[in-house]
């Protein structure tokens, strides 16, 4: 069985990188392999980054408020690339109202405040239909 494949990343001017860092170090420790593009990320870089590394998923991680924008258009670029099909999910500071919205947009996955490892693990095994290697 192969490894489940998934980019990491931060878009616009978001810096805050400690939970991103920690997710992306625990994703290795269970078997993901990860490519983490940092912060600083366009919609559109981040889209031709996933589909050049074959992404199985999409983890994006915010503290900012931008969310709902930068979603939207990443899921413009990423459809713009044929991409439509690759799960996204989303993390950090994400309010409970905007879930909906979110979903609307066509992210799979939204941890806020309190989300364990574990169900984040849960969620990318799943919706990959992969279990960890190790």
């Amino acid at each position: 069985m192969t490894r489940v494949r998934c980019v990491l990343g931060m878009l616009g001017t978001d810096v805050h990188t400690k939970g991103i860092r920690t997710l992306a170090r625990h994703f290795r420790d269970a078997g993901i392999e990860v490519v983490y593009l940092g912060e600083h990320n366009t919609p559109e870089g981040f889209a031709a980054a996933t589909a050049a590394e074959d992404a199985d998923i999409v983890g994006l991680s915010f503290s900012t408020a931008s969310y709902l924008y930068y979603v939207e258009e990443l899921m413009k670029a990423m459809a713009s690339v044929g991409l439509a099909d690759v799960p996204v999910m989303v993390g950090g500071l994400i309010h409970t109202d905007d879930e909906p919205t979110l979903r609307g947009l066509g992210v799979a996955g939204i941890f806020g405040p309190g989300s364990t490892t574990e169900s984040i693990l849960d969620f990318v095994f799943s919706i990959t239909g992969r279990n960890s290697v190790h």
